[in-house]
């Protein structure tokens, strides 16, 4: 397991002694009587906000240290290099990675991060075919279809929008240098697909426009709306957030394979021209890649 890791369960014991000092005033204004008949509603409604931020960043450092822990231990069980390992049953799944975990602290996890506006996005590419519904379709927005490519990002391919595949190329880098035997067991279950979001009659999923994918561990599902998430997925999403990825897992219907653009990283792009596109008038719009053949239409 790489020091990284460890080093991260070694500030378990500073991260909760940092938490208690950090709460400790907030606490004290709240329960000091000199101070109580002091405070208006309104003061102890952010006191209490405030305490509550806290508890939530404390949940978020828990679950990922558990994440990590038990990372290590599967490490640890893993057979030396230079003794023969007798191959496990397929049943037993996929080293670990794909074993479940509840998350307490899941809703917090997209904590400064948007979710990336409808209207944003017709703005820059209008609809993104001509008729949406629950199966995927082709896209016919010309500015999307120019910016539309198929790539391989390493451990699979995707087809994104360009900006969005050099972002997730990064991403997996840093999961490959951190983790490789997590990076050599990512396959894609599915990036573009011009769509509705399942069971709405009207809201357009991020996946019609090339700024979604989801990610198995394995090719093992991780079943959406049980609260429940695989380690792999976990160990990995960090990546995504600093990136500016907004993850599934903290969506009020659990949906912990998905990772989606979000719009504080969609207006990055857009200031920097990385969306801006040339249509010559009247051209005929180009033609869209074959989806990758390994890549089943993604289940958000």
């Amino acid at each position: 397991m790489t020091e990284r890791r460890g080093g991260a369960l070694r500030l378990v014991g500073p991260l909760a002694i940092a938490f208690a000092i950090l709460a400790a005033p907030v606490i004290w204004r709240l329960t000091a009587p000199q101070e109580q008949a002091a405070l208006t509603a309104q003061r102890a409604a952010v006191l209490e906000a405030q305490i509550a931020n806290l508890a939530d960043r404390l949940d978020l450092m828990r679950d990922r240290m558990e994440a990590l822990e038990a990372a290590q231990k599967q490490a640890a069980l893993a057979p030396l290099p230079d003794i023969p390992a007798t191959p496990a049953p397929a049943a037993q799944g996929f080293g670990g990675y794909a074993d479940l975990m509840r998350l307490s602290a899941r809703r917090s996890y997209n904590t400064g991060l948007k979710l990336l506006s409808t209207a944003t996005l017709r703005e820059v590419f209008g609809d993104p075919a001509d008729a949406l519904g629950q199966e995927c379709s082709r896209p016919t927005s010309p500015r999307l279809l120019a910016l539309l490519e198929t790539r391989d990002v390493g451990p699979f391919r995707a087809q994104l929008i360009r900006p969005a595949l050099d972002s997730l190329e990064a991403i997996l880098a840093r999961v490959e240098d951190d983790d490789p035997d997590l990076y050599a067991q990512l396959k894609s279950y599915g990036g573009l697909c011009a769509r509705l979001v399942r069971g709405s009659q009207e809201a357009i999923s991020r996946h019609a426009f090339g700024l979604a994918i989801d990610i198995s561990i394995g090719g093992t599902l991780d079943a959406m709306g049980d609260g429940q998430t695989q380690l792999g997925l976990i160990l990995m999403s960090d990546f995504f957030l600093e990136e500016g990825w907004i993850w599934g897992a903290a969506f009020s219907r659990e949906d912990s394979m998905h990772f989606e653009v979000s719009q504080e990283l969609f207006e990055r792009w857009r200031v920097a021209g990385l969306l801006d596109v040339e249509l010559p008038e009247g051209a005929a719009p180009p033609d869209l890649p074959d989806l990758p053949e390994d890549a089943p239409p993604p289940a958000e």
